[in-house]
């Protein structure tokens, strides 16, 4: 799966938050966990993916 398509899954979980999120970082740790070889958001593990999005939370 492409990046931008990623970033429209990650985008669909924030719901009406998205602007408090740095989407592409978000990504960027989403594909470089995965080796490059990310195919959805569902593939990486639920805890995991939260830590990641606030980890980029901008809105502090």
């Amino acid at each position: 799966m492409n990046r931008q398509d990623i970033a429209h899954q990650v985008s669909t979980t924030l719901g009406d938050h998205t602007e408090d999120f740095d989407i592409n970082a978000i990504v960027d740790d989403l594909v470089a966990g995965h080796d490059g070889d990310l195919n959805s958001v569902d593939d990486v593990d639920s805890q995991s993916y939260w830590a990641i999005v606030e980890s980029h939370d901008t809105s502090a």
